[in-house]
């Protein structure tokens, strides 16, 4: 996420204030060889900072256990290499639980790639029904 710039001022008004949820897909969107699961998490929420943003941030990360070690910064959830659709399944099931406990509006941010499930019709939902601010980040 370091090396990706967030819009101008993609948290105005109350946005500013609210919840993050960020669901991280780390086999789609690797980690930086030159940093650590623990930096790149921190690193997230420094530059979400520097945008603006003044609320809680909460990350959750998906993929194969490689050494991932986040710490505290995140909650990192394991699968086998090539369970993109288990994977996926659990960044949505995760993603519908997230958000029947924030509340309206919240900003959710997707960081992966294609998805072997189809998200359109949840996350359209929480936009038009919850007022969400939805950020896809795409490797």
């Amino acid at each position: 996420m370091s090396d990706k710039t967030l819009p101008a001022d993609p948290f105005h008004g109350i946005f500013a204030w609210v919840r993050i949820g960020i669901f991280w897909d780390v086999d789609q969107f690797k980690i930086n060889v030159q940093s650590d699961a623990h930096s790149a998490a921190q690193n997230i929420r420094k530059t979400l900072s520097a945008a603006g943003h003044l609320g809680k941030v909460e990350i959750m990360a998906y993929g194969v256990a490689d050494g991932h070690d986040f710490k505290d910064e995140a909650k990192f959830t394991s699968f086998p290499a090539g369970a993109d659709t288990e994977r996926h399944t659990k960044m949505l099931q995760d993603i519908l639980v997230w958000s029947s406990k924030s509340p309206n509006p919240s900003n959710l941010f997707l960081i992966m790639g294609d998805s072997t499930v189809d998200f359109s019709s949840d996350i359209e939902s929480l936009v038009s029904s919850r007022h969400y601010k939805i950020h896809r980040v795409k490797p």
